[in-house]
């Protein structure tokens, strides 16, 4: 064996080798393959908004938007702010509404989210890539490659919480201001940030170091400008006016038990959890992850009182568990804290669970509906918790574990290019029909029309199409009016469905035997409600059917006979 040299200066790894090179090569692997992804779902409200801002940048709320069912203000439509919408219009103004374009836009965040969860796994979990590839390839990553608002504000969530506690560790003002602002635009880009706020606070707490408290406040000032400015211009604050409305709120367990689904399809690191508690024998880990296994399938069945399908009740039950096992280290760590023997670990530990108890809770309790993207913003702590799990601080990782973390890292990266693929065959129906539409049935003096929202609505539209109203306007006889059959449609204006002779139906068929929405019937990745899952395997090999129709004269009722 040769002696070590004394004083060795150590070798600074190639750049290649470097972790932040990982994250970059990481992001742009999730991004790159679906630049051309047609728009799809809420990306029409965040092009709809930058519409807005380009013919007024300080009204952005100010245009008008129908999809619900009826034009209405874009300040009653969406339910999120618009500094997404503001990055956006940057771009559109420069190239137009080109998909390529705005991915490519997107893909910052992308990064940003990466780089995020590696130095975050510099702070947290000793350095381990193993973080950035189960984050980044889950399937709630790749299938968002949309221009909505969820990857990015997970990205600058992460960024905000990575800044926030180097600065304060470092005592950096600068670090702790950057990070406050980041907290305030990821809040502009989703009102679900606010959360950051006592996150941020927690971690201050924990360490009492409450000079730095004053960092926390410089964030919430840009909450404050904007509540300005919808006073100034609307008379009250969009938030008032959403928790006034609390549109479409479902009971708390629904979203619960939906959550847990989410976080069972989005994450494979279960087994080897389970394998490191029993490897080193964690008995409470152990104990009460058979509990919860055994206690979410029956929680589901006596809430819904029905027969959930087997793909519902399996990710219930692996999400449920995962859950438990993330927040395992932090009632330790509650326990060490009452007793007066928390260590910095522990602490740590206690901190990522708050993190993560925050995004749950508000997703659960606070947001209408339960959805994959809604849970994206909860991938950085529960993976990270997770990994404390599986490889303690200060512990080496055993060969078999890296083995086993590699090939469910590669099981679920697979996974979610497969999802990601379903759903950009879905989406691309939408563009694909409006092009042919487009070709086919423009005639002279015939005007189209159209029903329904999400990304149809955007390709309808830009072909010129006109869109249905409850309340009118009405077609008239001789016009056309295109209905798809597994998209949000609104009420048609009263008495219109008699005058509707069908004139030809097209369906587009699927590729693969995965559905990420098929009209609430099992998948649905975008609201997951009900018995409603992710992403489905299914034998259904249809996409979307596309019904075209002519209106006739309205028909006159029968007179009654003296």
């Amino acid at each position: 064996m040769e002696a070590e040299t004394e004083g060795a200066v150590p070798v600074k790894p190639r750049w290649y080798w470097r972790p932040v090179t990982w994250a970059v090569l990481c992001a742009l692997v999730v991004g790159v393959p679906f630049l051309n992804k047609p728009y799809h779902i809420d990306d029409t409200m965040v092009l709809r908004v930058a519409e807005q801002i380009l013919a007024d940048p300080l009204r952005p709320f100010s245009g008008e938007i129908n999809w619900r069912q009826d034009v209405e203000p874009i300040f009653e439509a969406t339910t999120n702010p618009p500094f997404l919408s503001y990055y956006l219009a940057l771009f559109i103004a420069l190239g137009g509404f080109s998909e390529p374009l705005l991915h490519t836009a997107m893909l910052l965040f992308l990064v940003v989210l990466a780089v995020a969860v590696v130095r975050l796994s510099e702070r947290f979990a000793a350095g381990s890539l193993w973080p950035l590839f189960f984050v980044l390839f889950s399937p709630a990553v790749v299938v968002s490659s949309n221009a909505m608002r969820d990857v990015p504000v997970a990205a600058l969530s992460a960024a905000a919480v990575l800044l926030f506690v180097q600065g304060s560790d470092e005592k950096r003002w600068p670090f702790m201001l950057a990070g406050s602002l980041l907290a305030g635009v990821a809040m502009l880009t989703k009102y679900s940030a606010v959360i950051l706020f006592p996150v941020l606070a927690l971690y201050l707490l924990l360490y009492r170091r409450w000079r730095h408290l004053v960092w926390v406040l410089p964030g919430l000032i840009l909450l404050g400008l904007w509540c300005l400015q919808n006073l100034l211009v609307h008379g009250q604050t969009h938030l008032a006016y959403l928790m006034a409305e609390r549109r479409g709120k479902l009971p708390w367990p629904d979203k619960f038990y939906a959550a847990l689904v989410i976080l069972g399809a989005s994450l494979f690191l279960l087994p080897g959890l389970l394998a490191e508690a029993a490897g080193r024998s964690q008995g409470g880990l152990l104990a009460g992850g058979v509990v919860t296994a055994l206690f979410v399938p029956l929680g589901v069945l006596v809430h819904q009182q029905g027969h959930p399908p087997f793909q519902y009740l399996l990710w219930a039950q692996m999400g449920g568990v995962l859950f438990y096992g993330a927040l395992f280290g932090g009632l330790r760590a509650v326990g060490k804290m009452m007793q007066r023997r928390a260590e910095k670990k522990d602490l740590d530990t206690f901190f990522l669970a708050g993190w993560l108890m925050a995004v749950f809770l508000f997703s659960v309790i606070l947001v209408p509906f339960q959805a994959v993207r809604h849970l994206i913003p909860a991938l950085p702590p529960l993976v990270l918790l997770l990994m404390r799990e599986l490889a303690p601080p200060g512990a080496s990782e055993p060969r078999w574990l890296r083995g086993t973390l590699g090939a469910l890292a590669l099981l679920q990266g697979g996974m979610a290019f497969l999802v990601a693929v379903a759903d950009y065959e879905y989406a691309d129906t939408y563009r694909r029909f409006a092009a042919e539409a487009t070709q086919r049935l423009f005639r002279p003096g015939q005007e189209v029309w159209f029903t329904g929202s999400w990304g149809w609505q955007f390709y309808a539209r830009q072909a010129g199409f006109r869109q249905l109203a409850a309340h009118g306007p009405r077609p008239q006889p001789g016009d056309l009016l295109l209905e798809p059959q597994r998209v949000h449609k609104g009420r048609f204006p009263k008495g219109l469905r008699r005058q509707l002779v069908l004139w030809e139906e097209r369906e587009y068929p699927g590729r693969l035997p995965l559905r990420t929405m098929n009209g609430f019937k099992g998948a649905s990745f975008y609201a997951v409600v009900r018995e409603n899952v992710p992403y489905l395997f299914t034998r259904d090999k249809v996409l979307e059917i596309f019904r075209v129709y002519r209106v006739a004269e309205p028909k006159s009722k029968p007179r009654e006979q003296p």
